[in-house]
């Protein structure tokens, strides 16, 4: 089980906890999976984190696609200067590393 972001969540994921209002209601039960649709209507409700199972991000992760998660994971962030200057410091850190990935890939 893994607790993410909303903005990792792919449809396929299937949620490992329930999604509950404030007070404790379920509104989305545990072992849904997601879907595009249900993803933007999460986002739409304010739901920020979601409990999935299995270890779905770390194994999805490689540099170049964590350059493209970079835009949704800062998207609230826009009128924060450190926030901005951390996300180019990200992008550039994520863009190097994936070049080095590259090299050492075709030597290899």
């Amino acid at each position: 089980m893994q607790k993410i972001p909303l903005t990792l969540a792919k449809a396929g994921m299937k949620l490992a906890k329930p999604i509950t209002k404030a007070n404790g209601m379920p509104i989305i039960a545990a072992g849904v999976e997601l879907s595009d649709s249900l993803i933007s209507k999460l986002d739409g409700m304010g739901i920020d984190k979601v409990f999935v199972v299995g270890d779905a991000v770390a194994a999805s992760q490689n540099p170049s696609e964590r350059v493209l998660r970079l835009d949704p994971l800062f998207r609230r962030m826009d009128a924060d200067p450190f926030m901005m200057q951390v996300k180019r410091h990200l992008r550039e850190y994520f863009t190097i590393k994936a070049a080095a990935d590259a090299a050492v890939a075709e030597k290899g």
